[in-house]
């Protein structure tokens, strides 16, 4: 009796210890799962905010085509497509591309559109969201952003123009010039 006691003894310690590394083993899946969770969520927010994050051009038009038939400056209005997250100007560049030249710009806190510089781009709110922030498109902002062309656009020439923020999708917007230019103002998308 006394062998059988043992071999059962020595069973029940066996028994104990595959229990313990079952649950040591458990313990460290449970903890991966939830380290891989937390990475896959965080992951899913910086994919939703790249992709869902972007504007919507209204409309974009110059200025000055009633003296020579060309324009100079461009406005271009813009507002947060549905669900989209704020747009951080500060984080942007629009680049402006013609057949015979290209620029890069950059944001100036400067609200005033009438003596814009080259290299830079400034934005006046025509229309202030709920939640307002100054330097940002939010949701509710209707945003006039102007700039200079790099040379100047004469009739029935092409344009691209292309916002690139830091978070968020790339928006293009692409044309052709009216083929006659002769009032102030010159409306060139939609």
């Amino acid at each position: 009796m006394s062998k059988k006691a043992e071999m059962g003894i020595g069973t029940l310690v066996l028994f104990i210890a595959m229990i313990l590394v079952a649950a040591i083993a458990a313990g460290v899946l449970i903890q991966t799962a939830t380290t891989l969770q937390s990475k896959a969520l965080e992951t899913g927010s910086r994919s939703t905010s790249q992709i869902g994050t972007a504007l919507t051009t209204i409309v974009v038009y110059g200025e000055d085509a009633s003296a020579d038939n060309t324009v100079e400056i461009l406005y271009q209005n813009v507002k947060l497509t549905p669900g989209s997250e704020f747009v951080n100007l500060n984080d942007s560049v629009i680049t402006v591309d013609l057949k015979n030249a290209s620029t890069e710009l950059v944001y100036s806190t400067n609200t005033s559109c009438s003596g814009v510089v080259a290299g830079e781009f400034r934005a006046r709110y025509l229309k202030n969201g709920s939640e307002h922030r100054a330097g940002y498109v939010v949701t509710g902002d209707v945003v006039q952003m102007c700039y200079n062309a790099p040379s100047p656009i004469r009739e029935d020439s092409t344009f691209r123009i292309t916002f690139i923020p830091k978070v968020g999708s790339v928006m293009t917007v692409q044309g052709t010039t009216p083929g006659v230019m002769t009032t102030k103002r010159v409306f060139l998308y939609p």
